[in-house]
């Protein structure tokens, strides 16, 4: 039995008799040992919820069992047990005539604790497994959604070799193509998921050497050309006086990995500007401190670092030598389509995007500004962030370097070439303290000129490696990937015959931003529903090639409107489609929503009931439920064979 609080009360709740235990309990100080003091041990925010309850119970002649915290913590629990007296127990004179209760205050505060740490524990078990869900979900969706294109792919190679007297080189050439563009985004997705393991089982260390930041990590920029020409995207490049004026040179740091966080917030900063429907533009602006900063610039706020964080720093080590320690302060501002208060609340979290729709719109693993965070911890720094929705994002992280001297085995590296103070002033002048112009590449250090890949890995190669021959092999690569392929024509009139036979050849794409393909008698008519561009493509060749008429559209909300758009049910025509192929992941609206949306028009009477086959790369079972109770009549997971998909088209049409 617990230590308990005893008093014995009677009808008009005076104490007849208080043991010191109770008293204890209350936490009564002072002379006055007046039972009537004890409701003021009870903390403010159970109070009247206490006292209300023990009013009533004596009000009622019920028993009473009650929990409360008392005054001085939250830690300090008390169980509060009211319960009247029987008629053998009142020998008091004042008891037997108007009765009376029993009082016991009992100090609960370790099983309580240990009731909440249980609580704690279960809690934080379910998030790890919605993570892992969430995880599994990730890495399902990523890896197998590719694997489609990789498939049909094979499936085109595989039917342009069967002639061996007419290969089709073209053929050919245009599937080794998209199956390398689908390879290149699963090893960004396995690099994510092994950097994050490296990182939260502590494995990851850094490398520090002797470096120029603001010329090293703006050489890593380099690699983005392609992709900011692509998107027709200003971009800049900002030296911020601090940074002179503390005359930054040589430092001590891992720009090896601190290039992958700067990668990470420029290749988003790319993805969520080039949805943007006004002004493109990316500035990456750079500064520096003595202090531990809290913010840069002023309107993002850095986020409190644990204690794990701290624990994490490895700038503090001997092979950073002993050299004056400083802060490089690092901002990537882009002019893209925001992140709402509550998404940037989750932003940071591993396995999450700000909302699900981000993975859904722009893909990646969720994984990457969780593994910058972490990288900025290993180097002494921390992240932050500063968003409106619909008005672009600014994402800000600091990192400690110590001051150094020019290393021995300096090679001379155009990037790494140290300049006087006269001539990084004119430098910085070229350059402009201004975020609205951009580089000079005329009169810019030859590392900033043509800053500007589409996705980069988050996790480097191994820091040895010299960055300049990493970035600029990039950079080759992405180059490459990215050239416009102009057709060559031997005179005006052979180009305007061939874009006349283009044009007619071509699907007609409506305002709505679908594409329409020709229709003839007694093709069977799809609605291929799909956000992603080479599946998209690929499916509808190879069901075009299978003898379906094909329609496309971009997402869930597109596809409901083209459904409503046809002829209603009372003029006896059966509809402008047959069938609907629908993602179940896609932006706007995806496939579960689109479904009911039209089930919903089905059972208003507009239109006739439409077979709707789910296409999803998602394994568990509990979505594919979720599929079929939404409407669709069956489900096909990615990776599928386009025969697999024409049985099943056919099995749901009955033929």
């Amino acid at each position: 039995m617990l230590p308990s609080g005893l008093a014995i009360l009677d009808h008009t709740a005076q104490a007849i008799f208080v043991n010191q235990h109770f008293y204890e309990l209350t936490t009564h100080h002072g002379d006055d040992q007046s039972f009537k003091s004890w409701p003021a041990s009870i903390h403010p925010d159970d109070y009247d919820r206490v006292m209300n309850a023990y009013h009533d119970a004596f009000v009622s002649q019920q028993q009473l069992r009650t929990e409360f915290r008392a005054q001085g913590g939250d830690s300090r629990w008390r169980l509060l047990l009211l319960t009247p007296l029987g008629d053998d127990n009142l020998q008091h004179i004042s008891l037997r005539e108007y009765g009376g209760f029993i009082c016991s205050i009992v100090d609960i505060s370790s099983e309580k604790g240990a009731e909440i740490s249980e609580r704690k524990a279960a809690k934080e078990a379910l998030e790890r497994k919605e993570q892992q869900e969430r995880f599994i979900d990730m890495i399902s969706h990523e890896i197998r959604n590719p694997l489609s294109a990789v498939l049909h792919c094979s499936e085109d190679i595989e039917e342009a070799i069967q002639d061996e007297h007419n290969i089709d080189i073209a053929a050919i050439k245009d599937a080794v193509e998209t199956i390398n563009l689908c390879i290149d985004h699963q090893r960004n997705i396995v690099d994510d998921v092994l950097s994050f393991s490296k990182l939260d089982a502590s494995m990851l260390s850094l490398v520090p050497r002797s470096s120029q930041p603001s010329r090293q990590l703006a050489n890593s920029l380099k690699i983005f050309q392609p992709e900011f020409r692509k998107q027709n995207m200003t971009f800049g490049y900002r030296i911020d006086t601090s940074y002179v004026e503390y005359e930054v040179d040589w430092v001590m740091a891992d720009l090896a990995r601190i290039g992958q966080v700067l990668i990470n917030l420029v290749s988003n900063a790319i993805k969520f500007t080039a949805k943007s429907e006004g002004e493109k533009k990316v500035v990456v602006s750079i500064g520096a401190s003595h202090e531990r900063p809290t913010s840069y610039p002023p309107e993002v706020v850095f986020f409190s670092s644990d204690d794990l964080a701290y624990r994490m720093d490895h700038t503090n080590s001997a092979d950073w030598g002993d050299g004056e320690a400083l802060y490089m302060l690092i901002a990537v501002k882009d002019t893209g389509i925001g992140i709402s208060d509550e998404g940037q609340k989750r932003l940071f979290e591993r396995f999450r995007q700000a909302t699900p729709k981000t993975g859904e719109m722009y893909g990646g693993s969720g994984l990457g500004l969780n593994i910058s965070r972490k990288l900025c911890h290993l180097h002494g720094g921390e992240i932050g962030v500063s968003s409106k929705e619909g008005h672009g994002s600014t994402f800000g992280f600091f990192f400690k370097v110590r001051r150094s001297s020019q290393p021995s085995d300096f090679d001379g590296r155009p990037e790494e070439q140290s300049v006087t103070e006269g001539q990084w002033k004119t430098q910085v002048k070229q350059l402009g303290n201004d975020t609205e112009q951009n580089i000079d590449s005329g009169t810019a250090p030859e590392s900033l000129k043509n800053p500007p890949v589409e996705d980069t890995q988050d996790c480097a190669p191994h820091p040895h490696q010299h960055q300049s021959d990493r970035y600029d092999k990039t950079a080759e690569v992405a180059e490459k990937v990215e050239e416009e392929k102009e057709p060559k024509y031997d005179s005006p009139a052979q180009r305007e015959e061939s874009e006349k036979q283009s044009k007619a050849a071509s699907p007609k794409e409506s305002p709505n931003g679908h594409r329409v393909e020709p229709t003839a008698n007694g093709r069977t008519r799809v609605l291929l529903v799909e956000d992603n561009v080479i599946n998209q493509r690929i499916v509808n060749r190879k069901l075009q090639a299978k003898g379906f008429s094909v329609t496309t559209a971009d997402n869930g909300q597109v596809a409901v409107d083209l459904v409503r758009q046809g002829p209603r049910t009372s003029g006896g025509d059966d509809g402008l489609f047959d069938v609907i192929l629908m993602d179940q992941e896609m932006p706007v609206m995806d496939g579960n929503a689109a479904t009911k949306a039209i089930r919903e028009m089905q059972n208003k009477g507009e239109i006739e009931r439409l077979p709707i086959l789910g296409v999803t790369a998602n394994v568990r079972g509990a979505q594919q439920d979720e599929m079929i109770s939404s409407g669709m009549d069956d489900v096909i997971s990615k990776p599928y064979k386009i025969e697999d998909m024409v049985a099943k088209i056919n099995k749901i049409l009955g033929k």
